[in-house]
């Protein structure tokens, strides 16, 4: 008896190791390493949401290439009057916002305002940021 206890737990011991090398974080990542992704509200959906609330978001301009590298993120989009910048987790977004001023961060979205813009249009483009993550995309 006290020997196939021990084979039962060696069995077990094995089983167990063999399930610890596999990823678990579900869909988001293409293969080994791959960053798992929040949720699915692209930059493009985030500021599509502000045009349709007839916000400016005059002279958009992907600059994903030139600032993602430093900053960490995965899409980045300037305008005029807000950056809005996309990081692969909320974690990476906190880091990222905790060094900028006038800003605002919603899971792994950060909006950096203009330095002319009001209170009243940051809270504008805050309320349609918070809507759109809290809204599902459809498919």
């Amino acid at each position: 008896m006290r020997r196939q206890c021990g084979l039962m737990v060696l069995v077990l011991a094995a089983v167990l190791a063999g399930c610890g090398g596999h990823d678990s974080h579900g869909a988001g990542g293409t293969g080994p390493g791959a960053p798992v992704m929040l949720n699915d509200i692209s930059v493009a959906t985030v500021l599509d949401a502000m045009a349709k609330a007839k916000l400016p978001v005059l002279n958009a301009r992907d600059t994903t290439s030139s600032r993602c590298p430093e900053a960490g993120c995965v899409q980045a989009t300037d305008t005029d009057t807000v950056s809005i910048l996309k990081f692969p987790s909320t974690g990476r977004a906190e880091l990222y916002a905790a060094a900028v001023r006038d800003m605002l961060q919603v899971e792994d979205i950060v909006v950096v305002y203009a330095p002319t813009l009001t209170d009243g249009q940051k809270a504008a483009y805050g309320q349609v940021v918070k809507h759109t993550m809290l809204t599902p995309v459809s498919p």
